[in-house]
């Protein structure tokens, strides 16, 4: 996951992306990564992400650690 922060989404050539995501033109950023953990659908419907993180709480502590790595 390291670099995901900043980075377009289903920019990877080496990841499989649903067509869905791939199409959403969506930067990875505080917001959009709260969205995506909590509802992928909600942000790209129809995409393949079934996990969920419900706890804002803990979504706030993975984006922080995206963030950090992204830093490195």
């Amino acid at each position: 996951m390291r670099g995901v922060f900043g980075r377009a989404a289903a920019k990877d050539p080496a990841f499989p992306y649903s067509s869905q995501l791939k199409r959403s033109h969506i930067v990875w950023d505080e917001v959009s990564l709260d969205k995506w953990l909590a509802d992928p659908d909600s942000l790209v419907p129809g995409n393949d992400m079934s996990f969920r993180v419900g706890s804002a709480s803990e979504r706030a502590e993975i984006i922080a650690y995206l963030k950090q790595l992204a830093a490195k």
